[in-house]
């Protein structure tokens, strides 16, 4: 698992056909992640500030806190929690954040002649600030059915990611890495997803069904326990009020080994 690897939930302001105020409904999820697990016996703590920007308003997810647990070479656990303060129009809300805990699997291990190949299945928990005048009425507690494939060369790597969220969005992301030096590693992704429910209300307000973004992020190890990651990207496209004009992250990440050899 890499430290930029992390999900993009985005829940965004969007005009009500009927009347004059901003309602909230739950954008397409960007989502991506690599074939690759946490070593066996091994935390990887991940702290970290994220502030997205989109023209009706802005969320500001701090602290947000992801853990990834090796419990097996085929076996890995994770989680991520933290609060987050919502602002759009006259709507104000700080709450928990959207959580989100999952189980990767390693089904093949990547090898000179063939990728890497993994599922995560999880569970998302919303939040209030997600749930809150939510037009789609999404369920609190949703399901995230995500493949998961990479290959590794020379001095990079690209992983692949696809599935469906039980809210009704399937996704998918590409993302190419580059590993020529030993301590500072970068990273492009480009993501899309689409929304499956409720479309004649989403072409009533006049959105986008599907959405695609662009990300670009550098993680950077000062000891082989610490290191720092930051990341920035923006919507593309035809962009509508769900599109985001801009979103950053930055944070650090801490590797400690609980059991096994060092």
């Amino acid at each position: 698992m890499r430290v930029a690897s992390i999900a993009l939930i985005l829940l965004l302001a969007l005009p009500s056909p009927a009347q004059n105020e901003r309602r909230r409904v739950s954008s397409p999820t960007a989502y991506y992640d690599d074939a690759e697990l946490t070593e066996t016996g091994t935390l990887v703590l991940s702290q970290y500030v994220s502030y997205d920007r989109v023209r009706a308003g802005h969320d500001l997810s701090a602290p947000a806190t992801n853990i990834s647990l090796g419990l097996h070479p085929r076996l890995e656990v994770s989680g991520s929690v933290g609060m987050v303060r919502s602002d759009f129009e006259q709507l104000r809300i700080t709450s928990l954040a959207d959580s989100d805990f999952g189980l990767k699997i390693l089904l093949l291990p990547e090898k000179p002649g063939r990728p890497g190949v993994a599922v995560k299945p999880g569970v998302e928990v919303l939040g209030a600030a997600s749930l809150a005048g939510n037009v789609l009425a999404p369920s609190r507690v949703n399901y995230l059915l995500p493949l998961l494939a990479q290959k590794s060369f020379d001095r990079f790597r690209f992983y692949y990611s696809a599935g469906y969220l039980t809210r009704g969005i399937v996704f998918h992301s590409l993302a190419w890495e580059l590993n020529q030096w030993q301590r500072v590693t970068p990273t492009a992704i480009v993501s899309s997803s689409r929304l499956t429910r409720d479309l004649g209300l989403v072409s009533d307000l006049g959105l986008n069904r599907s959405r695609t973004d662009v990300l670009g992020g550098v993680t950077v190890m000062m000891t082989p326990s610490w290191g720092l990651f930051a990341s920035a990207g923006r919507s593309v496209g035809r962009l509508d009020p769900n599109s985001a004009r801009y979103q950053v992250t930055a944070g650090f990440t801490y590797h400690r080994r609980l059991w096994g050899e060092r």
